[in-house]
């Protein structure tokens, strides 16, 4: 076998430090979690000793309604808001592609919902959304759309307001990106369809999508993944009610883990949600591939 190259030897000696601290960091918790998962570990519970159970966990997990309806909220979550906020995000910057007076100011301030950290979000929309003296409350009262009830403890409306609230925030995410997009368009394939008398609808369809369609696919999954993940908003927000209405799967996770304490369940909670992402990547990483070959 030949020695390594000086250079590369000497690369990966200073490598060691960053694999060592994420081995330690993120591969030892999460070896842990799935060690826990196959156990009985609860710390509310004297039987749950921490004595190994084999697939139990995973049994009682598929077995469950509330994984279930946590599940289906979460895929509901996600579905609504990221296409909603990809096509808010992408007509907002076809709009704005164009030079007017005062573009300077409007795109940063477009872009300011992103930048107010999540928990920060929920505080101020738990303020504006009270049944009382909430400012939101107020103004639909005003314009003659008010509730009978408080938006966020109705079951009704309760979900749909955090995909409000989440579509408000993230909108510009997908905005900044695809505006950034439509600035690196190359100028010529348009020059030559305005020359061949295609129309904007035809340009759309025929080059601006297929040309954006790698930044799409990379901007949705982005999104996906942040939105399959939503707790903090969820947490301050509703804690998952009114009954189990809003609970989505990072919010079942909590529940499970920190509330009944339920650490070998609550692993296999966690640990199924991250193979779902997996494959949610796997899934966006094949259709970046096709988009790009």
């Amino acid at each position: 076998m030949k020695p390594l190259p000086r250079g590369k030897s000497l690369t990966i000696l200073f490598l060691l430090p960053s694999i060592a601290l994420l081995a330690v960091f993120n591969l030892a918790p999460f070896l842990y979690a799935v060690w826990l998962s196959f156990t009985n570990l609860n710390l509310r519970l004297p039987s749950g000793s921490g004595k190994f159970i084999g697939l139990d966990n995973y049994r009682h997990l598929l077995d469950s309604g509330e994984f279930a309806n946590s599940l289906l909220l979460t895929i509901l979550f996600v579905i609504v808001v990221v296409s909603l906020e990809f096509l808010i995000g992408l007509t907002l910057a076809l709009l704005l592609n164009r030079d007017f007076m005062g573009k300077r100011f409007v795109i940063p301030l477009v872009s300011v919902p992103m930048m107010i950290a999540p928990i920060c979000v929920g505080l101020m929309w738990r303020i504006a959304l009270n049944y009382e003296f909430g400012v939101t409350t107020w103004l639909m009262d005003v314009l003659g759309v008010g509730f009978g009830d408080a938006l966020l403890g109705s079951k009704a409306t309760a979900l749909p307001t955090l995909m409000a609230i989440d579509i408000w925030q993230w909108t510009p995410f997908m905005f900044l990106i695809m505006i950034a997009g439509l600035h690196g368009l190359p100028k010529e394939p348009y020059e030559a369809a305005r020359v061949d008398g295609a129309s904007r609808v035809q340009m759309f369809f025929r080059l601006t999508l297929p040309l954006l369609k790698p930044l799409i696919i990379i901007a949705l999954l982005l999104r996906v993944i942040d939105a399959f993940r939503t707790f903090d908003q969820v947490l301050i927000l509703t804690g998952g009610g009114p009954g189990n209405n809003t609970e989505l799967l990072s919010m079942f996770a909590y529940r499970i883990n920190f509330n009944i304490w339920d650490l070998g369940y609550g692993s296999s909670v966690i640990l199924v949600i991250f193979y779902i992402i997996l494959v949610i990547i796997a899934l966006f990483y094949n259709s970046f591939q096709k988009g790009t070959s």
